[in-house]
């Protein structure tokens, strides 16, 4: 098993199959994430249509308030994310020294 290939045609067809099985597994990976989005969007999709039902409002009027939320969570994780940079290149950043000013 931990054998050297002998030749260099051996490599490359050792080299090549581990290149096709890691290219199938992506493939897979992808339509794995494929269809869980789709399988989300169907399942936000019935909990929508039960708490249209509940609350006695339009379908498209909790759709709407499902999608406000969903973009202030972004830009909440956004503002997150720019904050910690700016605060790590603050902390990062070397002050003057005082005996170089002018």
């Amino acid at each position: 098993m931990n054998a050297e290939p002998r030749t260099g045609a051996e490599f490359d067809a050792v080299v090549n199959a581990l290149r096709s099985v890691i290219q199938e597994q992506m493939e897979d990976l992808r339509e794995i994430d494929r269809l869980s989005e789709a399988s989300f969007r169907l399942w936000l999709n019935k909990v929508a249509g039960r708490l249209a039902a509940v609350a006695g409002v339009s379908l498209a009027r909790v759709s709407a308030f499902i999608d406000d939320l969903a973009s202030i969570a972004a830009r909440m994780v956004e503002t997150g994310k720019r904050s910690y940079r700016d605060a790590y290149r603050r902390a990062r950043r070397v002050p003057d020294d005082p005996r170089r000013s002018p």
